[in-house]
């Protein structure tokens, strides 16, 4: 958990106080939601989420708050922090220095500046990659969002069998992929029989933390309700654990791989 004066004590002091504050002005706004959750029912079991290390929890309750009142600086910050927690040092540095940009109580201002030099700090000393993302069940296995070049989001079908990663041709023309008159294809096994797409490259494709750089991947239909299939080309560089109860998936690449 993070720390103010080098104590987590300290640190939920001043968090509560800050709170207090925000919550007194807005609770009155979030009366007339009805049954809309205010901004303490959101801090109270987000918090609770927090304490019993529960971060995706954390995570979705921040979230919701966010989203619902997108101009409070705490809920950003907290929804950050458990980014953070779950490795999403990308994502967790982008929502503190939105918290930043939202103008927050002094204390709540400085632990986002510190949070960001700690993120700053644990990139420049990593010894491995390592990264924790939700992942949603369709079709009997497991679909996870994965950035594309670094500003496209799309669903993928994980797939360790999967020799290489497929991108529909939709995303492929998303993204500015070339295929047209492309000589290079790989013969595919589909449930309809042997097929073949072209073959090309993606910049990067990021799952979480977990990036990788000139990527592989083969056009062709991935079936439906999904943009692609996440095959070894990206999967093999990384070691997966699946937690199908709590929907989480984990990838741990150490740095000399």
């Amino acid at each position: 958990m993070p720390c103010a004066n080098g104590t987590a004590f300290a640190y939920r002091i001043n968090m509560r106080r800050c709170l207090t504050l925000v919550v007194g002005i807005l609770i009155g706004q979030w009366l007339t939601f009805g049954a809309t959750p205010s901004p303490a029912d959101l801090y109270s079991v987000g918090l609770a989420a927090w304490e019993r290390r529960d971060y995706p929890e954390a995570l979705r309750v921040w979230s919701h708050g966010a989203a619902l009142q997108p101009g409070d600086a705490v809920l950003h910050f907290w929804r950050a922090s458990a980014l953070a927690r779950l490795g999403q040092r990308h994502a967790a540095a982008d929502g503190f220095r939105l918290a930043l940009m939202l103008d927050p109580p002094k204390s709540v201002a400085a632990l986002a500046r510190q949070e960001l030099a700690s993120l700053d700090a644990a990139s420049a000393k990593a010894t491995e990659v390592e990264t924790t993302v939700p992942v949603e069940p369709a079709r009997g296995v497991w679909v996870a969002a994965v950035v594309i070049n670094g500003a496209h989001e799309a669903r993928f079908l994980v797939d360790t069998g999967s020799s290489v990663t497929l991108v529909s041709p939709a995303l492929a023309k998303t993204v500015g992929l070339a295929t047209k008159g492309t000589k290079n294809t790989m013969e595919l096994q589909t449930l309809g029989g042997m097929t073949a797409g072209p073959v090309t490259s993606l910049a990067s494709m990021r799952v979480g933390e977990a990036e990788v750089r000139d990527v592989v991947v083969v056009v062709h239909d991935p079936g439906p309700g999904i943009d692609g299939i996440l095959g070894n080309t990206f999967l093999g560089r990384y070691r997966l654990t699946l937690d199908a109860d709590r929907r989480l998936l984990s990838l741990r690449r150490p740095s000399s791989s």
